[in-house]
């Protein structure tokens, strides 16, 4: 099943601050992915795996103070999957929905090997499968956009070949929160000539509304940064020239995302 110079079938990457959840995270995989082999890498400010996972050796965690872009983008660094997923750190998979994907994915020609997931945002056992219109980008007056078409589907939740998620550059860290740098890769991976399949659900989460619980940092980053970011990136015709960027762009980005952190000591990456 394992590519040559692939240790794992699937990499899932995580931005990563609430630890007390990540034990449910790794149960869940297991039971979605049967007879394939994965890693979980999370990303953030916790220095160690929380105690029931330690010793295993398909789960890292890397330290990092930045915005939950560059701790994706850092946690996708050295995975080692031939396929690789983001997901959110309070969520979990549905049994068996992740070898489905995979089964997929293989049997289809390169330019096809992707899909996007609808995932249930909710309290629990989640609300059901939403009206699958909401995971079309111009659904959304945040991220529309003249310049891609209506068809283009949101990357929230995705499974790719992370040989394409590298050679593109993966996520532009210029965005701080995840909803927008997911819009933005999705966009230019559509515009590359990827297609990808909209499946059902396999991921559920807990919904946080507004500044609520321990959002506001990502809230308040959406609104005043990333939005204003993306529209002026993808409202200009040159936007259709930026398909690759430096995966590297994680270092231009502040070591400390100072929203979140604010008692700690930072700046920039050399």
């Amino acid at each position: 099943m394992r590519h040559e110079n692939n240790k794992y079938d699937l990499s899932v990457c995580l931005a990563a601050i609430r630890k007390e959840n990540w034990a449910r995270l790794y149960d869940s995989v297991v039971r979605s992915i049967g007879k394939y082999t994965f890693e979980i890498i999370f990303c953030g400010p916790h220095k160690e795996l929380p105690k029931e996972l330690q010793g295993l050796e398909n789960i890292k965690c890397i330290q990092d103070y930045g915005s939950p872009t560059r701790a994706q983008q850092l946690s996708m660094r050295d995975a080692q999957g031939r396929y690789i997923t983001w997901a959110a750190d309070d969520g979990w998979y549905s049994s068996d929905a992740l070898e489905s994907c995979i089964e997929y994915l293989d049997a289809q020609p390169q330019n096809r090997r992707c899909v996007v997931a609808q995932y249930d945002e909710g309290i629990g056992d989640g609300l059901g499968d939403p009206d699958e219109g909401m995971y079309q980008m111009n659904f959304h007056e945040a991220i529309r956009s003249s310049f891609y078409p209506d068809h283009f589907l949101i990357f929230n939740c995705a499974i790719l070949e992370t040989s394409f998620f590298r050679e593109l550059g993966g996520f532009d860290c210029r965005f701080e929160t995840l909803p927008m740098a997911h819009a933005d890769f999705g966009a230019r991976t559509q515009l590359s000539g990827i297609i990808p399949a909209l499946a059902s659900t396999i991921f559920m989460c807990t919904q946080f509304l507004g500044d609520s619980g321990d959002h506001a940092p990502v809230h308040y980053a959406q609104l005043e940064h990333d939005q204003p970011l993306y529209a002026r990136i993808w409202r200009k015709s040159d936007c259709l020239e930026r398909i690759k960027i430096e995966y590297d762009n994680w270092k231009d980005a502040d070591k400390v995302w100072h929203r979140r952190f604010k008692d700690t000591e930072g700046g920039k990456t050399g």
